[in-house]
């Protein structure tokens, strides 16, 4: 099992982000033309007075893969991420389940936010990553925590010019 804490700031207060991150619209420019992910898809939207679940489905830019992963995932890696967050603690707790091997593969994580002054906030990303696979778990893992860190930098960044344009 692997894991990854990534801290981004923001240049918007905490509700700001929030916003924008339940935003499908900001979302599907996001991750299709500001990451260049092929697949970005809400599958659902559930919000009640205590939390707000959400359901995607995406299919992200994937490099070359060594050939042990291709073996496993092929050449598209896609997942659903199912996550829930909770308004009282501002908490967005995710699930991630991959379109192939589901049952070798676990990635969970907490994002929340915290205020910093001058009217931003900072992004505070953990996940823990277990690849359940013979000889390539270690590789795999490292692989999608690679990604991740890629992939959280490149929100951040899109975000910002978003936010700087406003």
């Amino acid at each position: 099992m692997a894991k990854v804490h990534l801290s981004h700031l923001y240049d918007c207060a905490e509700e700001k982000f929030w916003e924008l991150f339940f935003d499908d619209a900001f979302n599907q420019r996001m991750f299709q033309q500001g990451l260049q992910f092929p697949v970005y898809e809400q599958l659902s939207f559930e919000e009640t007075e205590t939390e707000i679940r959400r359901v995607t489905h995406v299919v992200p830019k994937v490099g070359q893969l060594p050939s042990a992963l291709k073996k496993l995932v092929g050449d598209q890696v896609g997942y659903r991420e199912r996550g829930a967050f909770d308004k009282r603690t501002r908490r967005f707790e995710i699930d991630v389940i991959p379109d192939k091997a589901p049952d070798r593969l676990t990635v969970r994580g907490t994002l929340r936010c915290e205020p910093v002054d001058d009217g931003k906030c900072r992004r505070v990303f953990g996940a823990t990553v277990e690849a359940r696979v013979f000889g390539v778990g270690g590789l795999l893992e490292k692989r999608i925590i690679d990604d991740l860190r890629a992939s959280y930098d490149g929100a951040a960044r899109y975000a910002n010019a978003y936010l700087a344009q406003e």
